[in-house]
């Protein structure tokens, strides 16, 4: 999950194509409607962040 990214950071162009160069690797990248979706530019609430699915991500990992 991009954890500081914003809804103005991902528009940059690069972003789309490094999260599929990611997931083609392999990587499971928690971005979009199963993970994180961000939020616009100064509204951000970290309490809101869904850290769980991060953690269940990472402990499925380890089996």
């Amino acid at each position: 999950m991009p954890p500081r990214a914003n809804a103005a950071l991902i528009r940059h162009r690069q972003f789309d194509c490094s999260v599929a160069t990611l997931r083609a690797m392999g990587v499971r990248v928690l971005y979009g409607e199963d993970g994180f979706i961000p939020d616009q530019p100064g509204e951000g609430r970290p309490e809101n962040y869904p850290w769980h699915l991060a953690l269940e991500a990472a402990a499925s990992a380890h089996g």
